[in-house]
């Protein structure tokens, strides 16, 4: 959880900077330096008011800067003059507000700042990118990872850039009204709670969506690459694991940003001459660096070691090492995008879901069988313990 060092010895200063960021993030009063728990991303506000007269606050800002490299100060004050404020700023204040201001206008300064603390100090969650040239096989699978993810205990969020509308939505049997435009106009002031809020959730699992349209079916406008990869960066510091289906994203520049911040990148395509050419000229128009290109992985949709075009022979083509074979269920796959009834959540799509799986890196639950010998093993060693 965040944390705000607060330098100070007002109570009522407190209540309103716990009134303005929520219950989220942790407000902490301080009367020194020495005190604070500076082990998790936040801020230090100073509260001008308890700076000692014989101390300039320009003095005090300096003094916790050198104390804690890195993290943003702010000056909570009653002058907010103009020569005042730029002074502070001057002397590194981030920013500066006034010590009666409403708590709304405190939020705003705050958010803002933190946001920008978290993707600076925070540990960013895992982010995987997922590209290919048929959208509806990207979205099925990007979406069955992002499952498997959240299924697995971790805060997992989904985006669908998908058009006109959202495969996943439809795939997750989702209504959704909350796009990137939206997240894009709400970035000063995004937190948390407001994720929690806006974003559609899928119950039986807990991922959450955001997709490329809001539910408008039309393409956003008014923003543009670096909009997106901003966001992308900031939703990593609220969830554990980012799986972003490209979809219809075919801006190289933005491609080529996302590919670099990724920790994996899954290039989808079918064991067919026609998509692997087109796979071919997608990656050569990225670009990709030596480091990101090291980072992906050839994901051979609906494999069928029947087709003399192997995953090798593929892989070689697109200049890829790592290489993962996905068998599908034509009519299974059908019948789970129109019912809204995952793949991944099929009992009967044993294989297809140990593939999903295998590509999370997520080991197979103990079950069955397995478990009761499991059992067996640890009851007999616990008998060798007691004779022992």
């Amino acid at each position: 959880m965040p944390t705000i060092n607060l330098l100070s010895v007002d109570r009522a200063l407190e209540r309103r900077l716990v009134e303005a960021v929520g219950e989220h993030v942790e407000v902490e009063m301080i009367q020194s330096l020495e005190l604070a728990d500076l082990s998790a991303p936040g801020l230090i506000v100073i509260d001008h008011a308890s700076v000692p007269s014989e101390r300039s606050l320009a003095s005090s800002i300096g003094q916790v800067l050198h104390g804690a490299p890195g993290r943003s100060v702010v000056v909570a004050t009653d002058d907010m003059y103009a020569e005042h404020v730029l002074g502070a700023i001057r002397a590194g204040a981030a920013d500066v507000f006034a010590r009666n201001a409403e708590s709304r206008q405190i939020g705003e300064v705050m958010t803002r700042l933190l946001n920008t603390a978290l993707t600076a100090q925070g540990r960013l969650g895992r982010f995987t990118l997922v590209l290919g040239t048929d959208p509806e096989a990207m979205a099925v699978l990007a979406t069955d990872m992002a499952l498997a993810h959240s299924r697995n205990e971790t805060p997992s969020l989904l985006i669908d850039c998908s058009l006109p509308s959202s495969t996943a939505e439809a795939y997750l049997d989702l209504k959704v009204d909350y796009g990137i435009a939206a997240a894009v106009a709400d970035l000063g002031r995004m937190d948390t709670s407001l994720l929690s809020d806006a974003l559609a959730r899928h119950e039986a699992s807990g991922l959450s969506l955001l997709t490329f349209d809001g539910g408008t079916g039309a393409e956003p406008t008014g923003i543009g690459p670096s909009d997106i990869v901003g966001l992308v960066q900031l939703l990593r510091a609220s969830f554990g694991q980012v799986v972003l289906g490209a979809g219809s994203l075919r801006h190289p520049g933005l491609l080529r940003e996302l590919a670099a911040q990724a920790t994996a990148v899954e290039v989808v395509c079918s064991q067919s001459i026609r998509e692997l050419d087109a796979c071919r000229r997608l990656l050569e128009k990225t670009a990709l660096d030596t480091a990101t290109a090291a980072r992906q992985r050839l994901i051979v949709w609906d494999y069928d070691p029947r087709i003399l075009l192997d995953g090798r022979r593929m892989a070689d083509v697109l200049g890829i090492d790592a290489v993962l074979g996905v068998q599908v269920d034509r009519v299974r796959a059908r019948n789970a995008l129109n019912a809204g009834r995952p793949m991944l959540l099929d009992r009967e799509a044993g294989p297809y879901v140990q593939a999903v799986r295998r590509a999370c890196n997520i080991a197979a639950p103990v079950t069955g069988a397995r478990l009761r010998i499991d059992r067996m093993r640890q009851a007999v060693l616990r008998r060798m313990e007691k004779r022992a």
